[in-house]
């Protein structure tokens, strides 16, 4: 009889941790998976928003837009340009 009685204050007590557990992991969860599901409402929201801004362009957006458009090729090309001379070398090399 005391076997069973041990038995069954085991399980119980491995069922109180583990709720305990779980409940102290919820939390953890929760805020990576809305985190995970607010980032992609976030990004629709700027591309919404990206979308609504180029339907009007006045002078200063356009300008402001072929600024932003250069300074990133500026950054960009390099590497571009290496990538570009090194895939040809590949070629020439295969």
């Amino acid at each position: 009889m005391d076997f069973y009685k041990k038995v069954i204050f085991v399980f119980i007590v491995f069922i109180f941790f583990t709720a305990v557990f779980v409940k102290i992991i919820e939390p953890v969860f929760e805020r990576q998976i809305s985190n995970v599901f607010e980032g992609r409402k976030l990004s629709d929201k700027l591309k919404k928003e990206l979308e609504r801004s180029t339907k009007e362009f006045t002078p200063e957006k356009r300008q402001f837009y072929k600024d932003m458009i250069k300074d990133t090729y500026k950054k960009w090309k390099p590497l571009i340009d290496e990538a570009i001379n090194e895939a040809n070398k590949e070629l020439i090399n295969n």
